[in-house]
This record gives C-alpha cells, sequence and structure tokens, in this order.
C-alpha cells in the first residue's frame, strides 16, 4: 500500500512530485518549488495506529498518523545518504509487507558565496547609487535563503532586493542585489550578505560614503630610502586615501617617470612606485603627484633614494699585484675607493711569503663581480715602531671625480728596504673589497735594464762590459743578441728577435745580497766594427711573456793630437798678466803638459794652469819669466808639441803707488782681524748642558786633560780625511734634533774608485752658531783621535773647507738602531736554534765579514744556484734566538773595551744608540745631534739639561760623576733591553724624586723574561752601587764570550720568574752584604727567594764572583756546578 515518507524542515518552498508516491520505484527524488498534496489511502487507514519511534545513528525518526515517518533534514546532509522503508501490517495472522521505498536527499550542495563589488572598500560620493550583489552557487534543486545586514537597515532606510536564478552547466547560480539609489554619509559602514539552507555562509564589504572630493597622502616608512646595488627591487610606498581615484604622477631628479626605455624598469603600483634591478644611477631625488583636476586638488611627497654600493678599489684593475720598488727608495702605495656611503680604507701588512700559491681562495665583491684574492694570514696592523719598511705618513682624503664621490688613501714608505705585503680594505654597511700589493724590493729600477761600463761612449781599444741586471723574482733565461745593422727593425718585438739578431754568449752571475741575476757580456779590445744595438732578453717567470731592452754602443774612433792654432810669439810689459792657450784636439782628449826653455812648467805662486792645462796665466810678469814656452799634447796615437817665445820688457821697480796700495791693504786686513776677534769673544756661549758633542756623546776620562783643551791641540789631517762635497750625493734625512741632523748620502769615487758607498753624513742645521760649529769639530777630532773598531760606527771622512756645510761623513748601518730592530723581532723570536755547523761558526764569520772595509767597493757575490724565493733578506727573514741577544750584548761589550782603552766615556750608552749593520754586526754611535732630546721621553729635565736618567748611574745622577764604570752601569741597564727585546727600562715607574731615592737605596729592576740567571747576574753586577764592584769592561768581555763562544744554550733552563719579585712595580731588591754559608745552602736548596743577588755564577765551567776582574782560582770547580746555581738572600 502507498506510504509518505517526508524529510523534515523541506516542506516550507518544497513539495513531491510526483503528486503520489510510486512504490513500485526504488528511489524517491524529491524536486524543490513544487506544491505537493498527498493523499493516501494507507495513511487514512491507520489513523489511530501508534508507532514506536525509531533511532538511527542516534537520531531519531518518529511517526505521524497523518504524514508518515518524519527524517530530521541533516541526516541528508550527505548525498551519498539512502535511507530504506517499507510498510507491514498483519490480517488474520497473515504479514503482508510493501516494497522497499529508498529515499535520496538532493539540492544540498553550497559551492560559494560572493558579494560584488569585491574591491573592498566601496567608496561613493554622497548622493550616487549603491548596488550590492549577493551571489551564491549551489547545486541543482537547492533552496537558498538570503538575508542583508547593513547601517541603514534599524532606521529603515529604503533599499530595495531583487532575486535572480541562473541555471547553469553544473550548478544553480542564486543571486539578491541590494540597491540604495542616494546613498548618505549615515550609508558608510558594514554591509554583510548571509546566505544558505542547511549550510550558512556570509560575505561583507564596507562602503564609505564622502561629502565632497579629497586627497590624502603621507610617507609610509620616511622620506629616505634605502637600497643595495644589485637588490632585486626597490619599492618606495606611500599611504594614500582619496575619492575620487587621483592621477598618479612619479618624476626622477624633475623628469617624468613615462613608458620611455630608460624607464622600463619602474612601475607604480597602488601609487607607490617599485624600481627593479637596482643600479647605483637610480639614486637621486624623487617626487610623487596625486592630482584631481575637476576638484582642482592636489598633493606631493618628495623621497631620497640611496642606493648603497659596495666599495670598488680601482687599483685592482689598473696595477698589478707585484710591482718592483727600488731599494732604499722613497715609495707612496695608493688605495681608492668608491662606493656608498664613502668607504673607511685600512692598511695592514705582512713579511713577504708565498701564501697564495698553496692555499684555499674566498670570494669578496659585489653582485656581479667576483675578485678572488688569496688568503693570507697573521695580518699586522701599520704602527711605524714596528714596521719594517719605516712609514712616513698614512693619508686618507675624499676628491669627487666625475660626480662620483672617491676615497683616497696614502701609504708613504719614506724608505723601501724589505721586501713585503701589504693590503689595503676599504669597507662600508653593504660591503668589503681588499687589494692586496706584493712590495717587492730591489735594486734595479723596473726589475730589468742594461748597464755599460764605461758609462762614456768608449774608446776604440776599450775594455767594454755589458751587464743585464735582472730581479730573481720576477725574471729568468737571460740571453744576449746583436742585431744585425742591416735589418733594424723600426720598432724592438722580442716574438720577432730572433729574425733580426744573432745570439751572444755572456757569463752568468747571481747577486745574492741584491736577489738579482747579471749575464755580463765582455768586449776585451772593442772595434769600430763592434759599434751597434745590443739586445738582452729576459722571461717572466710567472707569465712566460718575454721582455727586451736595446742599448746602442757607439764607438770612437782614436785620433792623433793636432793643433788648431799654434801658439803664438808675445811681447809683455813688466807686471803685466800673460795668458797662452794650446788649442788642441784629438781622441782620446790628450794630455797637455807645459815647458819653459825645455823644463818642464809647474804651477806655482803666480803661474796658473786652468781647464785641463789648456791655458797658461801668469800673473805679473817678471823679466825672468820671458824664454821659450812648449805645449806638448799626447795620446795614445802619439804626440805633438808647439812652441812661443815670451819676450818681456821694463824694470821690476815696484812704484810708489803699489806700495801704498800693499800697506793700505795690510792694515785694513789687520783691522778687520781685531774686530772680529773681539766679536768672537763677546758671543755669549751656549750652555755646556744643552750641547751634546755629537756622533759619539764621549768626553775624555776626567783624569786627564779636560775635553775642551784637549780638542784644540788634536790634530786633523786634510790630506787623509778631507773629502770633496762634489762626490758627495745627499739622499733622506735619517733623524734630526734641536741644531743638528744625519743624512743619508752616497759618496762616489772613494779611494779613486768609480763605485759608490751608502755612507751617513752629520751636518749642522742652517743658522747653526759659532758653539755649535766648534762642538761638531770637536767631534770630529774625537773620531779621529778614537780610531776604529768594529763595534764602533768609524769615521770614514770629513768636508771642512770653506764655501761649504761642515759634514762629518761616518759608516751607515741599513737595519737603524737596535731598539727598533728588536721590537721588529719579537714576533720571530725563537729561544733556541738547531745546532749545526753553520750556527756553531756563526761568531767567526759575522767577526769576518765585518772587517772587510767600509771604505772599499766589493764586488757583488756570484753563485750558480738559484736561491729560495722567500730569502729576501736574510737579517729580517731569520727568527730570532738567545744567542743573537748574547752575540749583541758580547759586541757592544767589545766596543766599549775598546772605547775604555782609549780613555773615552760614552755618557749615554742605550740600546738606542747600538746600530745594526749587515751581518750582525752592531756598532755604538751616538745620533746626538740627530736626536731632538727636548723631545724624546727617554730624556727627562734635570737643572739645565735633559737627561737620560733611566740609565745613568747614581753618581752620575747625584754627583755628576762619569767614568767608565758609570758607562757599565748603563751596560746593565741596555742588557735589560736587549732581552726584554726592546722594552723600555722601569716599566710603569715614574722618573721623579721617588725613582732616584729608590735607586739610592739600592732597588732595582726584576730580571727581564728571556734572561738566563747568569745574564741577570751580570745585570746586577753591573748595577752595583759603588763603581769599584762593578766589572770592567774586559770582564764583561771575557764572561759573554764564554757564553757565547761555549754554546751554552743548553743552560738555559731556568724560567726567569725565579728572579721576579712580589712587588708590582718592576723591582727586586739587591742586598749590600757578603753572604752567610747557611743562607747560601737555603738558597740552593729552596729557589724561593723573594729578593736576590747573584755573587757566584758559573759560566761554560769557570766560576766568577763579585771581583770581576779576575776569575776565580782557588775554589774548586766542584763546590759550583753548572745545573746548581746559587743564590744569596
Amino acid at each position: 500500500r502507498p506510504c509518505e515518507v517526508i524529510p523534515e524542515g523541506l516542506v516550507t518552498g518544497f513539495s513531491m512530485s510526483p503528486p503520489t508516491l510510486d512504490n513500485t520505484k526504488d528511489q524517491l527524488v524529491i524536486n524543490a518549488n513544487d506544491t505537493l498534496t498527498i493523499t493516501s489511502e494507507c495513511l487514512l487507514l491507520f489513523e489511530q495506529v501508534e508507532q514506536d519511534p525509531l533511532l538511527l545513528e542516534g537520531n531519531e525518526i518518529t511517526w505521524n498518523n497523518k504524514r508518515g515517518w518524519l527524517v530530521p533534514s541533516h541526516i541528508f546532509k550527505n548525498s551519498s545518504t539512502f535511507l530504506g522503508f517499507f510498510c507491514s501490517t498483519s490480517v488474520h495472522n497473515n504479514e503482508h509487507r510493501s516494497s522497499i521505498f529508498i529515499v535520496q536527499a538532493t539540492g544540498l550542495k553550497f559551492y560559494e558565496l560572493k558579494l560584488f563589488p569585491e574591491d573592498s572598500p566601496v567608496e561613493l560620493m554622497q548622493g550616487e547609487g549603491l548596488e550590492l550583489n549577493c551571489t551564491a552557487l549551489v547545486e541543482f534543486n537547492t533552496g537558498v535563503e538570503f538575508h542583508w545586514d547593513y547601517p541603514g537597515q534599524k532606521e529603515n532606510r529604503l533599499a530595495s532586493f531583487e532575486s535572480m536564478r541562473n541555471i547553469l552547466d553544473k550548478a544553480t547560480e542564486v543571486s539578491s542585489i541590494l540597491t540604495i539609489r542616494s546613498v548618505h554619509v549615515d550609508d558608510s559602514g558594514y554591509y554583510t550578505c548571509s546566505a544558505g539552507s542547511v549550510e550558512v555562509k556570509q560575505e561583507f564589504t564596507t562602503v564609505l560614503v564622502y561629502e565632497k572630493p579629497f586627497i590624502s597622502l603621507d610617507y609610509r616608512n620616511g622620506s629616505v630610502i634605502e637600497a643595495k646595488e644589485g637588490q632585486k627591487s626597490a619599492r618606495l610606498p606611500v599611504k594614500v586615501s582619496a575619492y575620487p581615484l587621483p592621477e598618479t604622477q612619479w618624476y626622477k631628479n624633475g623628469k617624468l617617470i613615462t613608458r620611455r626605455p630608460e624607464f622600463s624598469r619602474f612601475r607604480v603600483q597602488q601609487h607607490a612606485l617599485e624600481i627593479r634591478d637596482v643600479f647605483k644611477q637610480d639614486a637621486g631625488e624623487y617626487t610623487l603627484i596625486l592630482k584631481n583636476t575637476r576638484a582642482a586638488l592636489e598633493k606631493r611627497l618628495n623621497f631620497t633614494l640611496i642606493v648603497n654600493v659596495p666599495p670598488q678599489i680601482h687599483e685592482k684593475e689598473a696595477a698589478a699585484p707585484t710591482n718592483p720598488y727600488r731599494r732604499s727608495s722613497r715609495q707612496t702605495l695608493t688605495c681608492s675607493a668608491t662606493g656608498t656611503p664613502p668607504a673607511t680604507i685600512t692598511w695592514q701588512w705582512r713579511p713577504w711569503s708565498p701564501c697564495g700559491l698553496n692555499s684555499t681562495r674566498r670570494t669578496l665583491g659585489r653582485r656581479g663581480q667576483r675578485d678572488k684574492i688569496p688568503i693570507c694570514q697573521n695580518w699586522i696592523g701599520l704602527d711605524p715602531e714596528h714596521a719594517v719598511n719605516p712609514i712616513e705618513s698614512v693619508e686618507t682624503l675624499t676628491e669627487m671625480v666625475d660626480g662620483k664621490e672617491k676615497t683616497v688613501s696614502r701609504l708613504v714608505i719614506q724608505s723601501a728596504n724589505v721586501s713585503a705585503m701589504y693590503k689595503c680594505s676599504a669597507e662600508n654597511k653593504v660591503g668589503r673589497d681588499e687589494r692586496l700589493i706584493y712590495f717587492y724590493v730591489t735594486t734595479i729600477p723596473e726589475g730589468f735594464g742594461i748597464e755599460m761600463e764605461p758609462s762614456e761612449d768608449p774608446l776604440e781599444q776599450d775594455l767594454v762590459r755589458l751587464k743585464c741586471n735582472a730581479d730573481n723574482y720576477t725574471y729568468e733565461n737571460l740571453r744576449w743578441y746583436r742585431l744585425d745593422p742591416q735589418a733594424v727593425p723600426p720598432e724592438l718585438d722580442c716574438k720577432s728577435l730572433h729574425q733580426y739578431t744573432e745570439s751572444l754568449g755572456g757569463t752568468l752571475s747571481f747577486q745574492t745580497t741584491s736577489n738579482n741575476w747579471v749575464l755580463e757580456l765582455t768586449i776585451t779590445n772593442i772595434q769600430l766594427q763592434d759599434e751597434g744595438n745590443y739586445v738582452c732578453e729576459v722571461q717572466n717567470r710567472h707569465s712566460g711573456e718575454k721582455h727586451c731592452h736595446r742599448k746602442y754602443i757607439p764607438v770612437k774612433a782614436l785620433e792623433a793630437p793636432r793643433y788648431r792654432n799654434n801658439p803664438t810669439n808675445q811681447t809683455v810689459n813688466v807686471s803685466e798678466s800673460l795668458q797662452m792657450e794650446c788649442d788642441v784636439e784629438g781622441t782620446p782628449s790628450p794630455q797637455l803638459s807645459w815647458f819653459k826653455d825645455n823644463q818642464p812648467l809647474h804651477q806655482t805662486s803666480g803661474i796658473f794652469l786652468q781647464d785641463s792645462n789648456r791655458t797658461l796665466s801668469i800673473q805679473r810678469v817678471r823679466e825672468e819669466d820671458a824664454g821659450l814656452y812648449t805645449c806638448k799634447a799626447c795620446n795614445q796615437r802619439g804626440c805633438v808639441q808647439s812652441s812661443a817665445n815670451v819676450s818681456v820688457i821694463g824694470f821690476d821697480d815696484k812704484t810708489n803707488v803699489e806700495i801704498v796700495i800693499l800697506i793700505g791693504t795690510g792694515v785694513i786686513a789687520i783691522f778687520f782681524w781685531v774686530l772680529l776677534l773681539v766679536i768672537f769673544c763677546n758671543v755669549k756661549r751656549v750652555n755646556p748642558a744643552d750641547i751634546k758633542t755629537g756622533y759619539l756623546s764621549i768626553i775624555m776620562d776626567p783624569g786627564e786633560v779636560p775635553l775642551e783643551e784637549q780638542c784644540e791641540y788634536l790634530p786633523y789631517d786634510s790630506s787623509q780625511w778631507e773629502i770633496s762635497r762634489d762626490r758627495l750625493l745627499l739622499g733622506k734625512v735619517l733623524g734630526h734634533g734641536a741644531f743638528g741632523k744625519v743624512i743619508e748620502a752616497s759618496v762616489f769615487g772613494h779611494d779613486k774608485k768609480t763605485c759608490s758607498n751608502t755612507v751617513a753624513v752629520k751636518m749642522l742645521k742652517e743658522g747653526a752658531t759659532a758653539s755649535e760649529h766648534k762642538a761638531l769639530m770637536s767631534e770630529l777630532k774625537i773620531l779621529i783621535h778614537i780610531g776604529n773598531h768594529l763595534n764602533v760606527v768609524n769615521l770614514l771622512g770629513a768636508c771642512t773647507k770653506p764655501n761649504g756645510p761642515l759634514m762629518v761623513i761616518v759608516e751607515y748601518c741599513k737595519y737603524g738602531n737596535l731598539s727598533y730592530f728588536l721590537r721588529a723581532k719579537r714576533e720571530f723570536f725563537l729561544p733556541y736554534r738547531d745546532r749545526s755547523p753553520k750556527t756553531q761558526s756563526q761568531v767567526r764569520r759575522m767577526i769576518e765579514a765585518g772587517q772587510v772595509s767600509q771604505n772599499e767597493c766589493q764586488p757583488s757575490t756570484t753563485s750558480n744556484i738559484n736561491p729560495p724565493m722567500q730569502s729576501l733578506d736574510d737579517l729580517w727573514k731569520t727568527p730570532l734566538t738567545i744567542e743573537d741577544l748574547i752575540c749583541y750584548s758580547f759586541q757592544v761589550a767589545r766596543g766599549m773595551e775598546f772605547l775604555a782603552s782609549r780613555k773615552c766615556i760614552h755618557r749615554d750608552l742605550a740600546a738606542r744608540n747600538i746600530l745594526l749593520s749587515e751581518n750582525n754586526v752592531v756598532k755604538i754611535c751616538d745620533f746626538g745631534l740627530a736626536r731632538d732630546i727636548y723631545k724624546d721621553p727617554d730624556y727627562v729635565r734635570k737643572g739645565n739639561a735633559r737627561l737620560p736618567l733611566k740609565w745613568m748611574a747614581p753618581e752620575s745622577i747625584f754627583d755628576k760623576v762619569y767614568t767608565s764604570q758609570s758607562d757599565v752601569w748603563s751596560f746593565g741597564v741596555l742588557l735589560w733591553e736587549i732581552f726584554s727585546l726592546g722594552a723600555s727600562p722601569y716599566p710603569g715607574i715614574q722618573i721623579d724624586e721617588d725613582f732616584c731615592k729608590r735607586l739610592k737605596d739600592a732597588t732595582r729592576m726584576r730580571a727581564p723574561d728571556n734572561a738566563s740567571p747568569e745574564i741577570y747576574g751580570i745585570m746586577l753586577a753591573c748595577w752595583q752601587g759603588e763603581p769599584r764592584e762593578r766589572p770592567t769592561f774586559p770582564a764583561l768581555v771575557e764572561i759573554l764570550g764564554d757564553l757565547l763562544q761555549e754554546n751554552s744554550l743548553p743552560h738555559y733552563t731556568l724560567p726567569s720568574l725565579y728572579f721576579n719579585s712580589a712587588e708590582d712595580d718592576g723591582f727586586s731588591q739587591a742586598s749590600s752584604r757578603p753572604p752567610s754559608q747557611e743562607e747560601i745552602r737555603l738558597a740552593c736548596n729552596t729557589m724561593s727567594t723573594r729578593y736576590i743577588h747573584i755573587f757566584y755564577i758559573s759560566v761554560g765551567g769557570r766560576v766568577y764572583n763579585n771581583n770581576w776582574h779576575h776569575r776565580i782560582t782557588e775554589e774548586p770547580e766542584k763546590n759550583v756546578s753548572e745545573t746548581n746555581f746559587c743564590y744569596i738572600v
């Protein structure tokens, strides 16, 4: 029988179709929007039937006698849900069952809901119309209800609603349109549309209603925008509120940004300007203008776009990474970098080493540019006190070049002494760039050149030497060629060189001191046919490229002398002047000699030979000057001579006028001499306390005649020491002081040779007084009196003649003073060195090398072995060891022993006054005139003078007594300097009256870190309060010589902390009483004393006591061993 099944909630607005249930169908489909009146015979028959509810997955299905089973609608939310129903009854105990009805609900899917217009907010002017379309996309046969919420709903503002349905291919589109024909300001707000049946969705939008047109414009992130070059995009954002939508215009530097190609990377989005792929040219001033022409409204904003650019060092593109620099030359290294913001440039250096050959690499640079540089470790900041090449200045400035701001830094090296590596780093907040400079020092300009001996054009039959000099670091494979005179190319091209040349030989040698290759071509007896072009070819060992230099040798033919004009006979009066010319020519220039009556004529009083003997002049001719004068000219080709007679007329009697002139001249001369003497005697003398006597600040032993008196009697032999000023080529200033200076110079032709030596020239400044001139002259005489010694800066010569400054010429020491050298070598200090025959003979070789005369030109050392690239300067590259420190101390003692033997006192013995020369030879000096003691912190004012108090003995400070024993005290302080590697004595101590008091109370410095017990014992002995208790310099030479020669370095086993005081002021206390046996025993056993004083020292098996003049012989050596040192409390 037919039964009704109606899902609950689908009654309103929906009905079933067909009107009756067909129980023959397997599935009942319910359609929407149909009106259904159901008449069911089954329902009418069972009006009074009661059925218990059914439970389906927790949902209750109830029975209605008129409507049937009522199923909740949410059971059908899933379209895949099916329900099966059947109807059964029992008649006369017979059960009857209907067919199964399968029920499935359709029209429940809700796809999406949209509200148009989609842009939010919706902006309107008051009085305009508003239309909002709310559209739902649903499944077929789905019923949808719409509900609107809007600001004017509560005030019942007039709004119309319209519904629309549009059936699409796969869904149904149902819409509800809200329309307000004339909006008001009060209509501004949120508009919400809700739609759905079983499922409800919502969409909302904002409506803004304005009374009048307006433009509101402001910055979003400020007016200054920063970007980085290479950045993907840069944006200039703004805050804009305007109605109606204004016209947008952007300007760059006053130029409108359009769609032209130059602005292809510019794009405007929501009024903001976006720049893609930022370049540094994009930086500038930008302006945004918003216009509403109808309402006559306009707003503008100005922006500054800064494009930050990583630094770029320009010399990297133009300059070679390795350049040769001439030794001792003044050089300027330049680093110029552009970048935004301007870069900060810093300089660093490190010792020369091939760190780039086998090391890994890193990549620096900007986007789009990758610069690879080697990774080199241990870079050192520029410190003038520790730089191997003295730094004159570092200047950094900013320049404008082609409208770009460039930072330029110039490092000025005063003297290129040692090869090194320099690095300049340019850095700003967005990047960093570096330039590595291989500062290679060579003695050859540009690393490659040709020299010829003789330097002038050679003559026929001369010996000619051509030297091809090539720097070993850069070049190899040296070869000589001679160009074919018949086929000389217009330009020298090394690639086609062999087509025009013939190969020549030569002698190849290597100069180890300068690291150069020399290929020497010798022409023993040059002829006219040897004239021509000679070419030296070298090969760059890094790039393989070949380079050529050409030298043209002109050969002059020999010509015999010949007269251009023969001398003529002359007649002259007595007392007149006579002049004769010997006009002769020849190749080489003839040697001329004069004869009178066949006797050689020499230059004497009144007879002058000038212009290489070409001119003979006789002043005030006498009767005996008459005779036959002959000029003879000779060279390799022969001799010629020509004669002329000279006749003299008149008498030799002097006239009265001549007598009056002679007497008058004598009177005037005497008057001026007396006047000068009076002026000289009345000139105020300079305070002797402020004048240091010079290069060696020495005085004679006070037991002898005073220095001032001695200097007047000391001789000066000009024939032995005088050097012509025109043979000196002055160079850079090595030092200067209050009234003197020392200059590096080259002296040519010394000892009649053509080569040059580097010397130091000491001279006074301009405007020097007579007292200062006398002081320097006294110093010159004292240096002559002292004589030469290996460990003293020796005198080489002087320039004392009038018409020029007074110059004292002494040896030049290339490595500067010992204090500077020790500080520079701190990072390269190794306490010990492996034993080898080479190190055992170091002192002997040093002395033998140092004894070569500095006044002679030495030949270059040759070798067929190519040395390692790193052996550029052995002294700078070799690590400093304890042996070196003892060697320096021994040499200074040797030099002071020599000065003491000459009855000389130094008075200012310190590491700053010790110079270091080649072969590790040290020389005692004192650049007294060349140091401004008024600015040097080592010199403290005491009374009217400035004194080096830290180095002075107590008797010199308090009693002004200077002896050789006071120099011994200074030698002890010098030892402390050496073994502290150049530290300043008494560190942290204020040099004042308290310092002098503590010094008088026997307070002494602690041992430096690198001093052994033996060395510190020598220091304490030198610092004895009583001068006679200090060792003499001969004793010090003996002690230090034993330490050095017997190779006692293995005994350097006791750390210096055993000698350190517990105080923090750098002092220790020395006892002044003899030790007791118990004290010796306790000290030897414990080694824990706070204050110590060494009385017995074992050095290489020998024992020295506090009487330093003699070696102890009565004490058996077994009482004091090399490993058991005894110290006295």
